[in-house]
């Protein structure tokens, strides 16, 4: 028998003798918190406000990628837009 194949068969048997793994489970009392803090929580302003400051970050890496990926272009634009703000009268 082929060295790989022996490696096949033994590979085999010991996933037939395989347990399985116990079911992954919340740690003891996080449902009840949850339930709970969403009870308790009657105003929905504060869920807004975590969602909000929790996508801060996340707008922010956005907005300085694409100012990053598109300053190449903006480069030789930004003296003809310059010349166009200085040529253009502001009327109050």
């Amino acid at each position: 028998m082929n060295e790989n194949d022996q490696r096949l068969e033994q590979l085999a048997a010991r996933a037939r003798n395989a347990t399985a793994p116990p079911p992954a489970e919340a740690p003891l009392g996080f449902a009840t918190r949850a339930i709970a803090s969403s009870r308790a929580m009657t105003d929905t302003s504060a869920l807004w406000t975590r969602f909000s400051l929790a996508a801060l970050p996340v707008a922010t890496v956005a907005t300085a990628a694409c100012l990053w990926w598109s300053a190449g272009a903006m480069s030789a634009d930004v003296h003809d837009l310059a010349q166009v703000f200085i040529q253009t009268p502001l009327f109050p």
